[in-house]
């Protein structure tokens, strides 16, 4: 005899809940990817720059991709490298996040090539 139908659409919904609680219990080692793309664990890097304003960059590396996540106006952005002769080059939209050892610079390419950076002087804390 066949259940009827209120029993089955709730047998359904507790097994679609822990289907779904399944899916985001992952092992504690597990490391963060997008789209099969893994990555080591971020690291978060707190910038202080002229003007006494402050950045804070999260660092996602792979061998083959490396991402950068930054908060600006209260968005979080993500950033991508792109080519660069030395240091680290990230992109997103109108913003080129600049790197080269513990010092990093924000530039708005839309202001003009000559522009001061919208974060100059940039410096990881420690």
């Amino acid at each position: 005899m066949a259940k009827p139908l209120p029993v089955r659409r709730a047998a359904l919904m507790a097994c679609a809940a822990l289907l779904a609680a399944a899916s985001f219990t992952a092992p504690a080692q597990a490391r963060p990817g997008i789209d099969g793309v893994r990555f080591d664990p971020p690291i978060t890097v707190h910038y202080r720059c002229d003007d006494d304003k402050r950045l804070t960059a999260r660092y996602f590396n792979s061998a083959d991709n490396q991402i950068a996540i930054l908060r600006l106006d209260g968005k979080p952005l993500l950033f991508v490298t792109v080519l660069s002769a030395s240091g680290a080059r990230y992109a997103h939209g109108q913003h080129v996040w600049w790197t080269k050892g513990d010092e990093a610079m924000l530039q708005d390419v839309t202001q003009g090539e000559n522009a001061p950076p919208v974060y100059a002087n940039c410096r990881a804390q420690r």
